[in-house]
């Protein structure tokens, strides 16, 4: 850790990434896989503990407010302020991951699957994983959002899904999410796999994963459209490991058709517009809690 007196952190709903950083770069960066509520505390406490470490950022799957996140997808509470006093650190600061994600904006590595032309200065960051992360970045100003949270899904999504209303899809991110995959799977085909196991079945053909896959990435197209036409992005970021893993659907033509379909014409010219990548960055959200921390 030599001279990096500042500790980056993003929690995930499987996993917890660590770095350490200066002014000048990030080093050390490490990953915890699969790592449960008990060990995050102990290991933040740990790192925290280092008397070399001044200041600190953690990024986390949940709504902040004010300088603590209840997560989501986990049963944990991060409180920058106490953390601060407890470790008499000089910065300790909380953001919502896609928050933090947000503030990397400018420096990721991007894949492009579709072209755009618009003029805007939004940007709209979207991350289905263990939730639906959502944020909006415009002039460099980053706002983080729970959409994934809201009642915004329609009997369409489920439908995508061939499953039918219930209280295991009660919010937006239920119908798009690593979980939504599991639990559609399991309510359609009385079978419980993992996102990663239905993901695979289906690239291999196997038609019960294939028709749930397809729903989802339908679901995904539809819920990037509605986001389009309500923000009017310059882009849209596509981000995560199932972002990752289904990027060969997302660059089919069929699915980026329907994208851009539309019953109304100008409509359709807004969503023909709009540039879509796929965030290639490895740690992305602890590239923006460093951006954040030195650069905002």
């Amino acid at each position: 850790m030599s001279s990096h007196s500042s500790l980056l952190v993003d929690i995930g709903g499987t996993n917890m990434r660590y770095a350490y950083a200066n002014k000048k770069d990030i080093t050390d960066e490490k990953i915890l896989s699969n790592i449960s509520d008990q060990k995050i505390s102990n290991t933040l406490c740990d790192l925290l503990s280092n008397p070399q470490i001044k200041n600190t950022v953690i990024a986390a799957a949940g709504p902040r407010l004010g300088n603590k996140i209840k997560m989501t997808n986990r049963e944990i509470i991060i409180d920058g302020d106490f953390l601060g006093r407890k470790f008499k650190l000089a910065n300790s600061q909380v953001l919502n991951d896609w928050e933090a994600v947000g503030y990397a904006v400018d420096e990721m590595t991007l894949k492009q699957i579709k072209r755009g032309k618009s003029k805007s200065n939004v940007d709209l960051m979207i991350g289905p994983g263990t939730g639906l992360g959502f944020a909006i970045v415009s002039d460099g100003k980053v706002i983080p959002t729970e959409i994934g949270n809201t009642k915004l899904h329609s009997k369409l999504l489920l439908n995508n899904l061939g499953i039918k209303p219930s209280k295991s899809f009660a919010v937006l991110e239920d119908a798009i999410s690593g979980p939504g995959i599991s639990r559609a799977y399991q309510s359609r085909y009385k079978k419980k796999l993992s996102p990663e196991e239905i993901v695979l079945l289906a690239k291999k053909r196997n038609p019960k994963a294939k028709f749930i896959i397809y729903g989802f990435v339908d679901n995904l197209i539809q819920f990037m459209q509605d986001v389009s036409i309500a923000y009017l992005p310059r882009r849209i970021l596509l981000g995560g490991s199932l972002i990752t893993d289904l990027a060969y659907l997302l660059k089919d033509n069929k699915f980026l058709r329907h994208y851009t379909d539309h019953p109304k014409d100008q409509h359709t010219d807004i969503l023909n517009s709009v540039e879509i990548n796929l965030i290639t960055s490895k740690t992305p959200a602890l590239k923006g809690c460093f951006n954040y921390l030195y650069k905002s």
